[in-house]
């Protein structure tokens, strides 16, 4: 009896989330939320911004951005949750067929969004833009369709999930460190080509001195 009431709690957790995740405004603060996450624990809080402003003249902010040395990468959060649970509520063929072109064309809506708003090379944005979906469920949808995710990477829009953001995180962190890293090896190499230049002009005034002392020599023979 005492388990059966946890789980009638537990239900009515998950009911009351449900319910607060049909309000459009929550689901993209969930989504929002959720990337703001990943970025504190896998990015040095130098290395990105939220809430960005690609533009000074344009109002719009994308969710955030990562810092490269020369420009932004431009992330935006969406959680199409209408257009994934019909998947989930029937086993129809026809009803799933329409649900997953729905999908579709939300996802492109969303795709040339981004690429209007916050793919601004001329701002100081990379050719490319991340659309976050804050579900592996969703994300999974996406990447089945082969001819959705092309259609999205001629935008130059590239989907990522929690998992994929995850290791895309990582993967620019590690390239920052070589940049650094090969940084300092630049410095290394600009100081060493100073010493050389210091040590031809010391071998060029030892060699006036040595011409000088012969000259000198020479005299008081």
């Amino acid at each position: 009896e005492s388990q059966l009431k946890d789980l009638n709690v537990v239900g009515k957790s998950i009911n009351d989330l449900n319910s607060l995740l049909r309000m459009p405004h929550l689901r993209g603060s969930f989504g929002e939320v959720l990337l703001e996450q990943l970025l504190n624990d896998l990015v040095p809080a130098s290395q990105f911004e939220l809430q960005y402003k690609i533009s000074a003249e344009s109002t719009e902010r994308v969710d955030a951005i990562i810092r490269y040395p020369n420009a932004v990468l431009p992330i935006d959060s969406k959680f199409p949750r209408e257009k994934i649970l019909p998947l989930f509520d029937t086993s129809n063929p026809e009803v799933l067929e329409k649900a997953r072109k729905e999908l579709q064309e939300v996802m492109r809506n969303l795709a040339k969004d981004i690429k209007q708003k916050y793919i601004r090379p001329d701002q100081g944005t990379t050719e490319m833009a991340l659309l976050f979906l804050p579900s592996e469920t969703i994300y999974f949808e996406v990447i089945r369709n082969v001819k959705l995710f092309d259609d999205l990477a001629r935008m130059k829009v590239f989907v990522v999930s929690p998992n994929t953001l995850a290791i895309t995180l990582h993967a620019i962190s590690i390239s920052r460190n070589y940049y650094e890293m090969a940084k300092g090896v630049e410095q290394t190499l600009l100081e060493v080509k100073k010493a050389q230049n210091h040590f031809d002009n010391f071998e060029g005034r030892f060699e006036e001195v040595g011409v000088q002392l012969t000259r000198a020599q020479n005299s008081f023979n």
